[in-house]
C-alpha cells in the first residue's frame, strides 16, 4: 500500500515515498539522523518496530522498501522480522548500491516477508530488488517516474490507476519534474478511494509523504506527517555527504 516514484537532476535526483497502512499501526515519526558504529542515515522511524521505510546514508545511497502483497501468503506475519529493520541495517551499513544488493544478498531474507527494495545513488541507475519469498531478481531502470505500487487491496488495479494518472500529469514532457510528482503523491484521481496514490479506505490510508532530494554534498528530506492531501510537506532534516 504505497506509491514510489522518483525524477533525476542535473547534480542529483529527488526521490518521492507515499507511505500507506492500517490505521490500527502506530504513527512513523519524523526523519531524523541514526547513528551506530556502523554507520549513519538520515530517515523516517516505524514507531511499531523501529525500522524506516525510506531514507539516505551518508555516502548518498538511498534506499526505499515497499510490501509486495501479490505474494504474501494469507496469515504470514508470525515470527517474520519486520522489513524496515532490513532496510535500516543496510543504509548504515552500504556504501553503493552495489554493495547494498550484495549486503541483501547475504542477508537472512527467509526471516522477511515479499518485498521490493529501490536503491540509487548520484549518477546511477536505480536498483530494484525484488523479493518474493523464494527468489531474489535484481533489475535496474533510468527512466524516471513511478517506480513501484503496492497495494493490499488490488494490486494490479492500484498500480493501473496510479500509473495512468501520472501519463496524464506528465503530458507531452519527456521528463517529470519535481512538481509533477508532488501532485501525484497529493492526488484523489480518478477518485478518492483505494486506487488513488493518496489512499484512503477505511481500514488504512495514506500515513505520509516522504520527499528525498541528493544534491552536492548533501542530501535534504521533507515529510508529511499524515494524508498528503492535506498534511503539509515540510523540511525535516538534512545530512551531510562523504563522496569519496
Amino acid at each position: 500500500m504505497c506509491t514510489l516514484s522518483w525524477v533525476p537532476a542535473p547534480d542529483g535526483f529527488r526521490l518521492f515515498f507515499n507511505r500507506d497502512e492500517r490505521r490500527t499501526r502506530a504513527r512513523g515519526r519524523p526523519p531524523r539522523i541514526t547513528r551506530t558504529l556502523a554507520g549513519e542515515f538520515l530517515g523516517p522511524v516505524d514507531g511499531d518496530f523501529g525500522g524506516t521505510w525510506i531514507g539516505v546514508n551518508r555516502h548518498g545511497v538511498a534506499g526505499a522498501i515497499l510490501n509486495r502483497y501479490e505474494d504474501t501468503p494469507p496469515g504470514a506475519l508470525a515470527g517474520r522480522v519486520s522489513r524496515g529493520l532490513l532496510l535500516r541495517d543496510l543504509l548504515l551499513t552500504s556504501r553503493s548500491p552495489a554493495d547494498l544488493v550484495r549486503r541483501t544478498r547475504g542477508a537472512r531474507l527467509k526471516d522477511f516477508l515479499p518485498f521490493t527494495l529501490a536503491t540509487l545513488a548520484v549518477g546511477r541507475p536505480v536498483t530494484l530488488i525484488d523479493w518474493n519469498g523464494r527468489t531474489l531478481r535484481v533489475t535496474q531502470t533510468r527512466r524516471p517516474g513511478v517506480l513501484r505500487t503496492s497495494s493490499g487491496s488490488d494490486q494490479g488495479a492500484a498500480d493501473k490507476a496510479r500509473r495512468a494518472v501520472y501519463q496524464n500529469l506528465l503530458g507531452a514532457s519527456r521528463q517529470p519534474s519535481p512538481e509533477a510528482l508532488r501532485r501525484l503523491h497529493r492526488s484523489h484521481l480518478p477518485r478518492r478511494g483505494p486506487l488513488s496514490a493518496c489512499m484512503h479506505r477505511p481500514e488504512a490510508k495514506t500515513q505520509s509523504l516522504t520527499e528525498v532530494a541528493v544534491a552536492g554534498r548533501q542530501a535534504t528530506m521533507w515529510y508529511a506527517a499524515g494524508s498528503p492531501c492535506r498534511a503539509r510537506l515540510v523540511r525535516a532534516g538534512r545530512i551531510p555527504l562523504d563522496r569519496r
